[in-house]
């Protein structure tokens, strides 16, 4: 019973041995990068991760067989390629079933090409950051079978038969990685502090940043509520120039049409007189005609006997106001055709003002143009100064911003890590002396 743990505590000791150094390198396989940790004596421990968690694969010199292999929920203890005992999360040997026994076949056939892959392809350094974040994952592993194996007196006993040959055994590669391990520590606490200083530095980068965009939003709000009133502004002083040039535009075509009324009102009333005067000329001539033909009539009544005289006279008479007839239809006539030219200069006066009333007319709408055309020649040019101003905030934000990260380049620059030495070629097939192969082995300390 004692001696099924001979597996589980060899694992133990080799990850004892190991400490919590970083891997030494990492392979492509299958499209995962496993860890892998090789002793001074060419024993192999490999991580992979899988969707349950991480499995660890532990090797033993000159063998590409694994002696065990470690899942999140159970370990298999292998002789010789065959399952031997199984065991649980914790350490303490339990029965297998089938489903071990097919876990435990695959993770054996998987093993032996992880192993390969491990000694044959293109060694890569493995990520300081990603050790970083599953390291204690793998410590917690190893503490629970400490925590198990102080518990467990079978496994104490088996331990203590074999403290002395494990002890020589993993010693100088105990000291050895403990010592790497406490320098890679002391490069991850400085990477950890030199990221504290840097996410605080960029914390206080984004702070003034928001800052200084919060002013220009400041400032740019300002700006646009004064673009605001200088419009409402601009409108309202439109608005009362088109009241007064509507106003005035009313009074003068009330006066000018005013004064067409006048002017056709006495032209009307002049021509009214003229034709008066003309019918009581007319009615006078009449008047006076038949008077003669009554005069006459009577002087034939009475002066027949007189009758070349009394003919003579009448003749001359009749001359006479037959000249009086036509000088009097001659004067109608000539008030007629004062008459006529009166009308026809109130009509030319009526013309006269409606084409005055019109050019005045053109002379004000010229005059809302051009009073347009200056508003809107004011307002461009206001519009050319706040976009002027908003792209002097824009230049003198992208220069704030060149300048932040001129400083952020500087002083990561004098806080970056020198980088550490570069894993070493891959090494033969065969397992070498144990100085040699430790050479050019050390971790990317990214």
């Amino acid at each position: 019973r004692v001696d099924c743990y001979r597996y589980i505590d060899r694992a133990y000791a080799m990850s004892d041995a190991f400490v919590d150094s970083p891997p030494d390198y990492t392979v492509p396989y299958q499209g995962e990068r496993p860890w892998i940790w090789r002793s001074q004596s060419g024993d192999y421990r490999m991580v992979e991760p899988t969707p349950e968690g991480q499995r660890v694969y532990y090797y033993e010199a000159g063998s590409d067989q694994p002696f065990l292999v470690r899942d999140p929920q159970y370990a298999y203890g292998y002789d010789q390629g065959r399952l031997a005992v199984v065991y649980d999360s914790v350490g303490r040997p339990i029965d297998p079933d089938g489903d071990a026994a097919e876990r435990a076949a695959r993770y054996a056939l998987r093993a032996a090409g992880l192993y390969f892959a491990a000694v044959h392809e293109q060694r890569e350094a493995a990520y300081a950051e990603a050790w970083r974040e599953r390291r204690d994952d793998l410590m917690a592993q190893q503490r629970a079978w400490a925590d198990q194996q102080a518990r467990d007196e079978d496994w104490r006993a088996w331990r203590d038969a074999h403290r002395q040959q494990e002890q020589a055994r993993w010693e100088a590669e105990r000291a050895e990685r403990a010592a790497y391990s406490a320098q890679v520590s002391a490069q991850i606490a400085r990477d950890q502090a030199h990221a504290a200083e840097q996410a605080a530095w960029e914390s206080q980068w984004r702070q003034q940043k928001q800052a200084q965009q919060a002013q220009a939003a400041r400032e740019a709000e300002a700006q646009a509520e004064q673009a605001r009133a200088d419009a409402a502004r601009l409108a309202q002083l439109q608005a009362r120039q088109q009241q007064a040039q509507a106003q005035a535009q009313a009074w003068a075509q009330a006066q000018a049409a005013a004064r067409a009324q006048q002017q056709a009102q006495a032209a009307a009333a002049a021509q009214a007189r003229q034709q008066a005067w003309a019918a009581q000329q007319q009615a006078a001539a009449r008047q006076q005609a038949e008077a003669v033909r009554q005069a006459q009539a009577q002087a034939q009544a009475q002066a027949q006997a007189r009758a070349a005289q009394v003919q003579a006279a009448q003749v001359r008479a009749a001359q006479m106001q037959a000249a009086r007839v036509q000088a009097a239809e001659v004067q109608a006539a000539e008030v007629q055709a004062a008459a006529r030219q009166q009308a026809q200069a109130s009509a030319r006066a009526q013309q006269q003002a409606r084409a005055e009333a019109a050019r005045r007319a053109q002379a004000q709408a010229a005059q809302r143009q051009a009073v347009a055309r200056q508003q809107a020649e004011a307002a461009a040019k206001a519009q050319q100064q706040q976009a002027q101003a908003a792209r002097q905030a824009q230049a003198v934000h992208e220069r704030q911003e060149v300048q932040a990260e001129a400083a952020r380049r500087v002083q990561l620059a004098e806080h970056t890590p020198p980088k550490p030495p570069r894993p070493a070629a891959k090494p033969p097939a065969e397992p070498r002396a144990p100085d040699k192969d430790r050479e050019g082995e050390a971790p990317n300390a990214h």
